[in-house]
């Protein structure tokens, strides 16, 4: 029989679990009343990327990966340099969207921000709790890290935004605010990283994680999570944010265009010197351009956004070619020429992916990979766990006669004679990866969605 403590703790749990039933099913409802502020280009990139973590987490020969699937130890950077910094930048265009949704609810904006906060304080330490799962280290937690550096940067951007709501600051105007504030940030920090030299000996990022961490992170000489490297990734944020109010721009209703009759000497009366100097006066003065962006805005309102989107994309690829002369991308850092360059891809990317999944509404074969960008916390933590588990199985290969993880005896007995050394790692996360998005499907077929 049982005892009275036990039916009192049972009867805790019973009703713990209810309420976690109901919040649920009050925030799938939530979620549902307003899926028409879903941007679906911004859900099916983080998709994509979140597909191409699962690879990255699964490898077969973790002393053997390819190279271009590793972190770049300096200068220079690899396709995996950029997976943060893509997190960070989606993080950020999807920051206006979640504001709107609680805000067009009738929220306060004080509620929302303590929404934020909660959201924050967990990500940090579920950063916390991975780091201790995970990290190469077993005897010490990592403070900084992936998820830590997500949180602080998602705190500190979104009580930013949420400062300027307060303000009454428009979209239109927000999007070159924190294009100016992401660039003056990212010019600091590449100050301070670069200022002893350009290499990694005695670089203050470097020291100051030293100092201030020592015992409690990782014990790597690098840390490209560190504490002055977490804030010098929040221009990504920050410029995640621009396109995100970009996306999130309203049509300008009874603007007041300006008429402006500009001289066609040239046509008119033919080329000379004199002709084409009174044209370009006519086209080269304050009424004439306030004129021409006070007309832009007869443009349909999708067509600016693609427009916009594609201009600071081009902007930003010319200016980190020019930085770059001077300065070497670096991811370790985030200095500005890698800061640029990976935004610059971002805005190209972002505005293909928005014309096919916003304008024209494609979904077909995109619902699996848009509802698994939704769930993509809970996914990655969830994956690492249980192929941590996996690789706890011993095997004996029949190569080496040694006993080894299931992963290092899969891809040494079966797909090393294959592949070669090289390509063995990334076939056995191939072949992973395929495995992990069949079972995903469930996220799709019974609507799922778990996130913090």
């Amino acid at each position: 029989m049982e005892t009275v403590n036990e039916a009192k703790i049972k009867i805790i749990i019973d009703k713990k679990i209810a309420e976690l039933k109901r919040s649920y099913k009050e925030k799938r409802e939530f979620d549902t009343k307003y899926k028409s502020l879903r941007i679906n280009s911004i859900d099916f990139l983080r998709g994509i990327l979140l597909i191409f973590t699962i690879f990255l987490i699964c490898q077969g020969l973790e002393n053997n990966v390819e190279k271009r699937f590793m972190l770049s130890s300096w200068n220079g950077f690899n396709i995996v340099d950029i997976v943060l910094p893509f997190f960070l930048l989606i993080m950020g265009m999807s920051l206006p969207f979640y504001v709107k949704k609680y805000y067009q609810d009738g929220r306060a904006i004080s509620e929302i921000a303590k929404n934020i906060l909660k959201r924050s304080i967990i990500l940090f330490i579920l950063g916390l709790v991975y780091s201790l799962l995970f990290m190469s280290s077993k005897d010490r937690i990592r403070l900084t890290g992936p998820y830590q550096l997500i949180a602080i940067n998602y705190l500190i951007c979104s009580m930013i935004y949420l400062a300027f709501l307060v303000k009454k600051i428009k979209n239109n105007a927000l999007t070159y605010v924190f294009l100016i504030l992401g660039s003056i940030v990212s010019i600091i920090f590449t100050i301070l990283a670069f200022k002893d030299g350009m290499t990694m000996e005695k670089n203050i990022f470097i020291e100051l994680d030293k100092t201030i961490f020592q015992g409690i992170t990782s014990p790597k000489s690098l840390d490209s999570e560190g504490i002055l490297a977490t804030f010098a990734a929040l221009p990504f944020a920050m410029y995640g944010l621009s396109i995100g109010c970009i996306l999130n721009k309203k049509h300008i209703e009874h603007k007041k265009y300006i008429r402006y009759k500009r001289s066609h000497r040239i046509r008119e009366r033919g080329f000379t010197k004199e002709n084409l100097w009174i044209d370009l006066k006519s086209r080269l003065n304050i009424r004439s351009i306030k004129s021409f962006f006070s007309n832009y805005y007869r443009i349909n309102n999708e067509a600016k956004k693609v427009v916009n989107l594609f201009l600071l994309g081009l902007l930003f690829i010319v200016i980190s070619a020019i930085i770059g002369i001077w300065i070497p991308m670096n991811r370790n850092v985030f200095s500005i020429s890698f800061v640029l360059r990976v935004s610059a891809i971002m805005f190209f990317l972002i505005d293909v992916l928005y014309i096919f999944f916003d304008i024209i509404k494609l979904n077909f074969a995109t619902n699996l990979i848009r509802k698994t960008g939704q769930n993509a916390i809970f996914v990655i933590f969830f994956i690492t766990i249980v192929n941590k588990l996996i690789n706890l199985i011993k095997l004996k290969s029949i190569y080496t006669g040694t006993w080894m993880n299931f992963n290092n005896w899969f891809t040494t007995d079966f797909l090393l004679p294959v592949t070669g050394i090289e390509k063995a790692s990334s076939a056995y996360a191939l072949i992973m990866t395929i495995i992990w998005l069949l079972l995903l499907n469930f996220l799709d077929k019974y609507d799922i969605k778990l996130n913090v």
